[in-house]
């Protein structure tokens, strides 16, 4: 999967690799274990990161986020990375195998949180220093080693650094890489005024407490498990992608990143408007969008997608990092030529069903079901441009991108709201039928937002 910003997205100069001190890894070799438990998603992902890989099996799923942080040496970097794990309790975890299989937590206090630079070599060409930077993030980011992250930085020429940081699945989620894009520059300013450590956030680990301990109770005959239950078919997965982007379940097909923009600033800010004067969550309005649009492409107009919940129910989450994102199964009678707020309307029913199994994650549904229910549609929508250090992204050169996953039949889908107007970001089956269904899709979103809000939007607002 090769990205879209290859060229541009790592500059050249020198590249160092940012590792622990000895002394973090020993406080880590010899802390006691914390007795919080890991959860489901946790364990799953624990343990497909520890079965045999193939020599040249480069796919490793990973989120990732770049920031140009100017005013850094390699001084103040360091202590800016110690800053964002004192901040979060889940950053500065190392996860350990017990002899019967399961995952225990080793926690380290800030105070022995270190960083020091491997240098790696120079590069001329931006190109080869997109190789460079990519191949380790590859090869080393995962769940079973301190970090579960990669951190790599770029010194151009004009001695700016830009960091890299890839960050394993088992301890972040798509909205913890948008809070650490501004968290890195406040960090980096409480450096150079010498500020104490920051005080910690809500922590992803006494979160996945309670996770755990809501699912435990949780049985096979379980209200909660009913959204799983009625999803699956008769072999017990989930339908497929639609039948319209030539995807059949089981295609192991390579995927494509792609981030185009639907909807520009002027038509996103009108149609949200739209949904603000008749009470419709803008998440939820969008989502419908979303929804009819595929249904439109499709005979049958039943749809049934996974649905992302974001879950930081808690003020104390709402800044945190870690793997808070969850999956629901949505499904959505979308009928024939219905109008967008009834659309809107049967999508909200359907939402408040499927969120009452939001804290059955995947593995534990299928382990309780007997079914061997995989993803195919996942959505989500992110409201990112008001997240916390937006306003510090474009001085930052700030972007999120994405680690490359195995061919699959699955497709992501990510509404996201920005300043310049609303993505579409989604990774695909990279195939020709695919590719145009979705730019049918989005052609479709787009006059369906033009005709209720009856604002043309100008095609050239849709980017990429």
């Amino acid at each position: 999967m090769q990205h879209p910003h290859r060229l541009t997205l790592v500059p050249a100069g020198d590249i160092h690799l940012w590792v622990p001190r000895s002394s973090t890894l020993r406080a880590f070799a010899t802390a006691a274990p914390d007795p919080r438990p890991v959860t489901p998603d946790q364990q799953r992902r624990l343990e497909v990161a520890g079965e045999p890989r193939e020599v040249d099996d480069d796919v490793n799923p990973w989120i990732g986020l770049r920031a140009t942080l100017h005013e850094a040496d390699f001084t103040t970097f360091a202590g800016t990375l110690r800053r964002f794990c004192a901040r979060h309790e889940s950053l500065r975890c190392m996860f350990v195998r017990r002899p019967d299989g399961s995952f225990e937590r080793r926690i380290v206090d800030a105070a022995q949180i270190a960083f020091q630079p491997h240098f790696l070599g120079h590069h001329d060409d931006p190109a080869e220093a997109f190789d460079a930077v990519m191949a380790e993030l590859d090869d080393r980011t995962g769940p079973l080693s301190w970090p579960a992250a990669t951190v790599v930085t770029v010194t151009d020429e004009h001695g700016d650094i830009t960091v890299f940081a890839a960050f394993d699945h088992v301890t972040f989620d798509g909205y913890s890489a948008y809070l650490t894009m501004g968290e890195l520059k406040q960090h980096l300013r409480d450096e150079l005024s010498h500020a104490p450590l920051p005080e910690p956030v809500g922590s992803y680990v006494d979160f996945a407490v309670e996770q755990r301990a809501v699912q435990d109770a949780i049985g096979p005959d379980d209200p909660a498990l009913e959204p799983w239950r009625r999803a699956a078919d008769a072999t017990g997965d989930l339908p497929g992608l639609p039948r319209a982007t030539g995807v059949r379940r089981g295609d192991r097909l390579r995927h494509r990143l792609r981030f185009p923009t639907f909807a520009g600033p002027r038509l996103s800010t009108a149609f949200e408007q739209w949904a603000d004067d008749l009470g419709i969550p803008r998440a939820l309005a969008y989502t419908a969008v979303l929804l009819q649009a595929m249904g439109a492409e499709e005979d049958d107009r039943v749809l049934t997608v996974l649905m992302s919940t974001h879950n930081r129910h808690r003020p104390e989450y709402h800044e945190a990092i870690g793997w808070f994102s969850g999956i629901v199964p949505l499904t959505v009678d979308l009928g024939r030529d219905l109008p967008l707020v009834e659309v809107v309307r049967r999508t909200a029913e359907a939402w408040r069903f499927a969120r009452t199994a939001e804290t059955v994650p995947l593995p534990l549904a299928n382990s309780l079901l007997g079914t061997r229910m995989r993803p195919s549609v996942v959505l989500s929508f992110l409201e990112s441009r008001h997240c916390p250090g937006r306003d510090d992204w474009e001085e930052l050169n700030a972007t999120v991108f994405l680690g490359e996953v195995e061919p699959s039949d699955e497709m992501h889908v990510y509404i996201n709201a920005m300043p310049y107007g609303t993505e579409l970001a989604h990774r695909s089956p990279d195939t020709p039928p695919c590719t145009e269904w979705l730019d049918r899709v989005m052609a479709r979103m787009r006059e369906q937002m033009t005709t209720v809000t009856r604002r043309a939007t100008d095609p050239l607002e849709a980017r990429r």
